[in-house]
């Protein structure tokens, strides 16, 4: 009988290291993959589309981070920021590569211009810049282009993204601004001569002010001495005011209509 036990004894010892080793080796290959995903978890990560940046804990970077000399905003959710953002009621404007736009300067991005002032932050309002006036809307930091405020007294900026001034042609009507940019209403004298707008626009033609009639020759200029339209004849003093009644004229007595023909 002891023969016979002692081989199943020896046999018992064998087996069980064998399995306990097998549970070890299956552990270690159960444990492997988690401990490399681990290590992976660190660092810049791309996932689908969106850039992640993991600290050595594995756990999503937000706010600001600075790396390789550049500067990158994740938000709430870790997701790495383009295009313009808004921090602390400053806003600052990110490359598609994320990094943050920090030199003096302007700045094209998709379409829309930016001013970044040195170190990141965008401007708003008006903007002096090489002699020229620019706009930066206060709302999203984009160079602004048109009208700003009414047409009655306001800004206008061309194209080009800079303020008007002097004469200006804008949907096919003459405009004149101020050296503050500020476009004309009513009388403008220039050159020694004058103009009339109406709606910050230069009229010409027949034009009423203060119930005296004026004419305004094609060029906007205001026109004296005398007028021939539609077969009637009128005659504009010195003053452009269009004459009624009885007047002096080059030696000459002559009568005019209450609508300014002569009679």
């Amino acid at each position: 009988m002891k023969k016979v036990i002692l081989p199943v004894l020896m046999s018992a010892m064998f087996v069980v290291p064998a399995v306990s080793h097998a549970e070890k080796q299956e552990n270690v290959k159960q444990n492997a993959p988690k401990a490399a995903q681990k290590m992976q978890q660190s660092g810049w990560i791309k996932e689908g589309d969106t850039w992640y940046f993991y600290d050595q804990n594995g756990m999503k970077k937000t706010g600001w981070l600075q790396d390789g000399g550049k500067w990158y905003y994740f938000d709430a959710n870790g997701k790495m920021k383009t295009g313009r953002i808004e921090e602390q009621y400053n806003g600052y404007l990110l490359g598609a590569d994320g990094a943050l736009y920090t030199n003096e300067g302007w700045v094209q991005y998709e379409g829309d211009w930016y001013y970044v002032h040195q170190g990141g932050k965008l401007h708003w309002d008006f903007l002096e810049y090489n002699g020229k006036t620019y706009f930066l809307n206060p709302d999203n930091n984009k160079m602004l282009l048109g009208w700003i405020g009414s047409h009655l007294d306001g800004n206008y900026f061309l194209p080009d993204g800079s303020m008007a001034t002097g004469w200006n042609l804008i949907d096919n009507h003459w405009h004149y601004f101020g050296g503050n940019g500020a476009a004309y209403n009513g009388w403008l004298s220039y050159k020694e001569s004058w103009y009339y707008f109406v709606g910050a626009k230069m009229k010409t033609g027949w034009v009423q002010d203060n119930n005296t009639w004026y004419y305004m020759n094609a060029d906007g200029m205001m026109k004296t001495g005398w007028l021939q339209e539609n077969g009637n004849w009128y005659y504009l003093q010195s003053n452009g005011a269009m004459a009624i009644g009885k007047h002096f004229i080059d030696g000459k007595w002559y009568s005019f209509k209450d609508n300014g023909v002569m009679s």
